[in-house]
């Protein structure tokens, strides 16, 4: 034995040489919502692999087939009784120019309009139209056709009317007309489908033959009526215009509102002098801002600097200079000789007397200033009376104007309504010899080859159809599945890795057997290198053996529901284990069938019980299986059942006990949905295994299963599919999951 755990909560792992492992029980037992997070149950099949597909088509391939078959025979079948039919094609050209005769929305400058595609659509609907399918049958008489009229033909009912027959008969003329745009052009192709060649070519071209009287006739009938009514229309309009500007002139002579280029003699005036004060204020504004800056600096004291840069005078800034070189030669004399010496008394005489004369200059030009801005008021107030006198003029008039602006705009609109009315009817007026707008480009002939499916085409398409169906099919079967497909599926729909994948065995294969032994166990011992005796040591190398896992001593086999095969997973597990050279005890521990004794065929007069209610010693309760020298500690038909059998210091001592004596301790438990002291037993392994059947275990019951063990402190290591059909693909994949360390 390569390690040996001592106690549940913690301890430490004894090697063969004799060293110390520290290590936690608890982490090794750690939730596996944290370790192996479930996936969310979204009821979605998951990625989808060419390895998937493969699978999928081996799994469904009878349902697929089935399915494939009767689909495809049935579409062959439709399409072989079906009557050959034939199409013929007439093609024609739409003009896409809009009627523009009584468009009251349209431009009337007489303008022409660029190509419209909504219109060239319009007239497509009436080619569709029932209007013209009631006209081809009149005029074909296709009421008297039996391939359009039903009640004609063998077997026919006469109890419906003429009128329900007759709409009957277009129904079915609506139906066998097609009418198709080429791509963008204005080109039109007019099909109708028939069962005679001759008559499909003869309906599709009178067809268009009727489409386009239609359309000469509806523009004959357009333009006629436009004719009479603008005709009408103009006379009116006419004589209103006249009336209006005779009024127009009528006014203008009582008034005496004389006009000039346009506009009236006192309007001219007006803007005139407006324009004039406009002027005159700005220039009076212009000499007061320099006027009041330059009071505001004297006022203020300013500096003849400041002065002078204000009145921008050539004449100040010159003796501003002279200033500035008189007072440096007056400084530099000062510096040089007495306030007495005549040097300095000659230059403080000149400096002063410069200082003079730009005071003298600055008040010249102050009072230049004071003249120019009175000037400029004055000139203001002249044309400001004459602007008053003029509006006055213009005030005066002001109703008579109000009133001759009304009359010209009602003569001005009312001579615009009547030439536009005048064009328009010099556009329709010689409307009455144009041509339609439908040019038949090619005529219909009677077609040679029918246009329904040929029955080489039909077979493959019921063939495609039924392949199609039987996907479909065969997908919803594998979406309503509830079960496991395969390994990989098992560890996207439960988060739990597949430890190993136990084929079943057919009744072939157990016909090798006495009948009384025709179990998967004796089939095990009689065929060791079979498929089903490799899957089971594949399934004992997967959970000893995890290099991600200390090596469990204690493991539980449990499942979800009963008829999992778990017992027989556990007998074949420990014979697997005892064969390779393992002490190994296989506990019995499933209180309500007891399933272990019968599958072994003996009849033990004790068993666990009896050794937990301290009767008798494990070790004389104890079978030893003759073919594997594996231990059986079985469950006797007599013996006591407590309320809690499992969860006492008694199978707690049991277990350490039996530690020291075995390599490896099988507990065959009771189904954990069934019975509730399955999780308090696994919880007590150092691990947990759940089989679960192929195909057959529902994915939600082992979700179940697996959470209620994960609340009771189980550490579940994978899940064992049982009873694997043997031709699933990727068969011999066994999948090995890795914990992180």
């Amino acid at each position: 034995m390569a390690a040996e755990l001592l106690g549940d909560g913690g301890g430490t792992a004894k090697t063969a040489t004799g060293t110390e492992l520290t290590m936690n029980v608890v982490a090794i037992r750690q939730r596996a919502e944290e370790a192996y997070p479930p996936p969310p149950d979204d009821g979605e099949l998951g990625s989808i692999s060419l390895r998937g597909f493969f699978g999928f088509l081996v799994r469904r391939r009878i349902l697929i087939a089935c399915t494939g078959i009767v689909v495809a025979a049935l579409c062959f079948a439709a399409f072989a009784l079906q009557r050959p039919q034939y199409t013929a094609t007439a093609l024609v050209m739409i003009n896409p120019a809009p009627d523009r005769t009584l468009e009251p929305m349209q431009s009337i400058n007489g303008a022409d309009v660029s190509p419209n595609a909504p219109v060239v659509d319009s007239q497509l609907e009436v080619l569709r139209s029932p209007m013209l399918a009631t006209r081809l049958v009149d005029a074909l008489g296709l009421a008297n056709d039996p391939e359009w009229n039903p009640l004609l033909r063998p077997g026919g009912s006469s109890a419906a009317t003429a009128p329900a027959a007759r709409q009957a008969v277009i129904a079915l003329v609506s139906k066998a007309i097609d009418v198709r745009r080429r791509g963008l052009t204005y080109a039109a192709e007019v099909n109708v489908t028939s069962a005679h060649p001759a008559r499909a070519a003869q309906m599709a071209n009178v067809l268009v033959q009727l489409f386009q009287q239609y359309e000469i006739s509806t523009q004959m009938q357009n333009v006629d009526r436009a004719n009479a009514w603008l005709g009408a229309r103009l006379q009116q309009l006419r004589g209103d215009v006249q009336q209006k500007e005779a009024a127009v002139q009528r006014y203008r002579a009582q008034t005496g509102l004389i006009a000039t280029q346009g506009s009236l003699l006192t309007e001219q005036q007006t803007t005139a002098l407006q324009s004039d004060i406009t002027q005159a204020r700005a220039d009076l504004a212009e000499k007061e801002a320099r006027y009041d800056q330059l009071m505001q600096t004297i006022r203020s004291g300013g500096s003849a600097d400041a002065i002078a840069g204000v009145l921008n005078s050539a004449v100040v800034t010159q003796l501003r200079a002279q200033e500035a070189e008189v007072a440096r030669r007056q400084a530099d004399l000062e510096s040089r000789y007495g306030d007495q010496h005549p040097a300095v008394i000659n230059v403080r005489a000149e400096h002063a007397d410069i200082i003079n004369q730009i005071n003298a200059e600055v008040a010249r030009i102050t009072s230049s200033l004071r003249s120019e801005v009175e000037i400029a008021r004055a000139r203001v107030n002249t044309l400001q009376g004459s602007m008053n006198v003029a509006r006055g003029e213009l005030v005066g008039n002001n109703e008579q104007m109000v009133t001759l602006n009304e009359l010209e705009r009602e003569a001005t609109a009312a001579r615009d309504v009547y030439q536009a009315f005048l064009q328009r009817y010099n556009e329709i007026a010689d409307q009455g010899s144009l041509q339609s707008g439908v040019d038949i480009i090619s005529n219909a002939t009677p077609p040679t080859q029918p246009s329904s499916l040929r029955l080489s085409l039909a077979f493959v398409l019921s063939i495609g159809v039924g392949l199609g169906f039987g996907l479909v099919v065969g997908f919803l079967a594998e979406a309503l599945d509830e079960g496991f497909v395969d390994p990989e599926n098992v560890e996207d729909r439960v988060g739990l890795p597949a430890l190993a994948t136990i084929p079943t065995l057919t009744r072939q294969e157990l016909r090798i057997l006495p009948l009384s032994a025709r179990h998967p166990t004796s089939y095990l011992l009689e065929r060791p290198f079979s498929p089903f005796a490799e899957a089971c040591r594949i399934l004992r190398t997967t959970i000893l053996f995890d290099a991600a896992r200390v090596k469990p001593q204690v493991v539980a086999i449990t499942s979800a529901a009963p008829g999992e095969g778990k017992t027989t997973i556990s007998i074949c597990l420990s014979r697997v284990s005892a064969m390779s050279g393992q002490r190994v005890l296989l506990i019995d521990c499933d209180l309500r069938r007891r399933a272990v004794k019968d599958v072994l065929d003996f009849e033990p007069s004790v068993g666990l019980l009896q050794v937990l209610a301290g009767e008798v010693d494990w070790r004389k309760a104890t079978h030893v299986d003759e073919a594997t020298g594996m231990n059986i500690l079985p469950l006797s038909d007599s013996g006591f059942i407590s309320k809690d059998v499992f969860g006492g210091e008694e199978m707690s001592r049991l277990i350490t006990e039996l530690r020291d004596a075995f390599d490896l301790i099988i507990l065959d438990c009771a189904p954990v949905l069934a019975v509730a002291e399955t999780r308090v037993v696994a919880s007590r392994a150092d691990c947990a295994v759940v089989v679960a059947s192929w195909k057959k275990t529902p994915v939600r019951a082992v979700r179940t299963a697996l959470r209620q063990l994960l609340n009771a402190g189980a550490n579940v290591c994978g899940v064992a599919l049982n009873d694997v059909h043997r031709r699933l693909p990727s068969y011999y994949s066994y999948p090995m999951y890795q914990t992180e360390t």
